[in-house]
């Protein structure tokens, strides 16, 4: 793994297994008292050395504060108790200043690095404080060194398993909209002001089952690192059963590797036709990496076979630092829709009540960045590019619309409508389509389509409800700044792709009316057999429909026109769509998805670089 602070490796190794072994020693207290003797430990003396790291600007400790995240918090709290040390009292704080190392290092456990806790510098700190008799104020100096790295690793640690090691909202500024802790409210010297401060660290360790589950395959994955991982190179566009291919031999080598394939009573070198024992583990393999598990090998497939234990490693702790930002209440029911894995879960009390495939946003261009930066200079809206991408953002879906009408908005009109129109004169009127100024309906015969280039576009266009409508025949309505909403959808196709990335940035449901039924669970009024009366849908009780009609007028009491109705839910559900691309699901495999919008690669630039 790339590293983000550098060391002296050898030295610092030895230093660490050396300190770790001299705190291991079962030491007398004579041997312990005649320490501080032996270097001459003198409060006064320490309690100055702690001050002039803070006070002399010539002081290396001070020069070095770029790695010393928390200096300028650190230099206010010990200029209020007059410089005197909060943890490492004296030389004898052996045993203390072990069970911090060894939190530290721990912090691999969590996908982190533990020279961000400066534990191989604390380590070499505290050795040159113990090993130099002869030079009282060099001791002192280097214990104050200690003390303060210790500090300074505390609140980083305990800031990072708590909310994180970056802030969500600054990496990602225009797209993550999820609710994480108001960090501005947080007491800074929290974990500086407890009884004891090994017990607090224990207890901010996260708890949720996805997060301890997801450290457990960290360290499964870590096992692969010093594997020989060859690449699998592929002679064929693809192989299907019955394909001989030299490379059958490696894909099946790798499918063992990763528990795929239990080759314990059979040769792995005897593999050379592609067979269906192989096909049953390569659906699998296709299953947990979000392919279509169709058993055909191609690039796709390969690629993922490709997969090196070091980008599985990062990958996981990727996840790792999202699951810091935010935790799901899995004692209560709520929606998670994954981007990258283009699925919907309906949880409740910490268990899937059932998945449904979705459709998200489309992936920005790759010169994005550059091209918003221009947009930004000429404020044209042809130099505007698209970003239709899903956010993260969380909300409450408070009511259903039935047979939606969709207002197309304007960057649609530009992009897609005109260009159809262009094709086909009668696009409008065969799709439903109608035409507004302001609130009056024109004549499809008076739309101009040169209007939909223009800087400001005059109309309104509106499709009917009906079995064409872009929106299918129910809308899932939370409140967001965005116009971003869950909808069934006629163009069912794009639910057999295995990225599905292809909508301007709502959520297309592939089963709404299970999805509908759940929330309609104890509704005093509606129930799903209602609802498929009302969108046109069969029932099997016929005997519902004069229910039905019965209370037909207190059911549309929302209705917007003869045939678009909002149904408002007696409870509204929480529905988070977020972001993941590893996690173990509930038989304990781990899962792992494309980056298919980049964030990914963001968040590895900032953390392992």
């Amino acid at each position: 793994m790339r590293a983000k602070f550098s060391l002296k490796s050898s030295l610092l190794i030895i230093c660490v297994s050396f300190l770790i072994f001299l705190f291991a020693c079962n030491k007398t207290e004579y041997v312990e008292q005649s320490l501080n003797e032996k270097l001459k430990f003198n409060s006064a003396d320490y309690q100055n050395a702690i001050r002039e790291l803070f006070v002399n600007n010539d002081s290396l400790f001070a020069q070095q504060d770029t790695l010393i995240e928390n200096f300028d918090t650190l230099k206010y709290f010990y200029s209020k108790r007059d410089f005197k040390p909060l943890f490492i009292k004296s030389f004898e704080e052996k045993g203390l200043l072990y069970s911090f190392l060894i939190t530290f290092k721990n912090a691999e456990e969590h996908g982190l690095n533990p020279e961000a806790y400066h534990y191989g510098w604390i380590s070499e700190e505290y050795l040159k404080a113990i090993k130099d008799t002869s030079n009282t104020a060099s001791s002192h100096s280097n214990l104050a060194k200690v003390e303060l790295l210790a500090c300074d690793a505390i609140l980083k640690y305990s800031y990072h398993l708590r909310y994180g090691v970056l802030n969500p909202k600054e990496t990602f500024n225009n797209s993550y909209y999820l609710p994480i802790t108001d960090i501005k409210e947080r007491n800074l010297f929290e974990p500086l002001q407890k009884d004891s401060i090994i017990s607090y660290l224990q207890k901010i360790q996260p708890k949720s089952e996805r997060y301890i589950k997801l450290q457990s395959s960290l360290k499964h994955f870590k096992k692969y690192l010093n594997s020989d991982w060859k690449k699998i190179p592929i002679s064929k566009e693809k192989l299907e059963v019955g394909d001989e291919d030299s490379s059958l031999f490696l894909i099946v080598d790798r499918l063992s590797t990763l528990g795929f394939l239990d080759t314990s009573k059979i040769k792995i070198n005897s593999f050379s036709i592609y067979d269906s024992l192989i096909a049953v583990s390569v659906k699998y393999f296709q299953r947990i990496h979000g392919l279509n598990d169709d058993g055909v090998i191609g690039n796709n497939t390969i690629k993922r076979l490709n997969t090196t234990p070091q980008e599985y490693v990062e990958r996981i702790k990727i996840n790792l630092e999202r699951f810091r930002w935010i935790d799901y209440p899995d004692t209560l029911k709520y929606i998670l829709v994954n981007i990258p894995d283009f699925r919907l879960y309906v949880r409740e009390n910490g268990k899937t009540k059932f998945g449904s495939k979705v459709c998200t946003g489309r992936k920005r261009p790759s010169n994005y960045e550059k091209r918003y930066k221009y947009y930004k200079k000429t404020k044209n809206w042809r130099d505007k590019p698209d970003d239709w991408e899903t956010p993260n953002m969380y909300g409450e879906i408070s009511y259903l619309v039935l047979n939606p009408t969709w207002n197309v908005p304007t960057s649609i009109m530009r992009e897609e409508i005109a260009t159809k129109v262009e094709n086909d004169s009668s696009y409008l009127e065969s799709r439903n389509f109608k035409v507004y100024i302001d609130t009056l309906e024109i004549n499809l015969a008076e739309f101009d389509i040169n209007e939909l280039y223009a800087d400001t576009i005059p109309y309104k266009i509106v499709q009917d409800p009906g079995a064409g409508n872009a929106l299918g025949k129910i809308k899932f309505m939370f409140y967001n700044p965005f116009g971003i909403y869950l909808h069934d959808t006629p163009t069912r196709r794009p639910f057999s792709y295995s990225n599905r990335a292809v909508s301007h940035g709502c959520v297309r449901v592939e089963k709404p009316l299970q999805l509908a039924e759940f929330l309609l669970h104890n509704h005093p009024k509606w129930n799903i057999d209602f609802l498929k009366i009302e969108i046109g849908q069969r029932i099997k009780d016929k005997s519902k429909f004069a229910e039905y009609n019965r209370k037909r007028s207190s059911l549309r009491k929302y209705s917007k026109n003869k045939k678009t109705t909002e149904l408002v839910l007696s409870d509204k559900m929480p529905l988070y769509i977020d972001y993941y691309t590893a996690w173990v699901d509930e038989n304990g495999i781990t899962n792992f998805r494309e980056d298919v919008y980049g964030r990914d690669e963001v968040l590895s630039e900032k953390l392992f670089f």
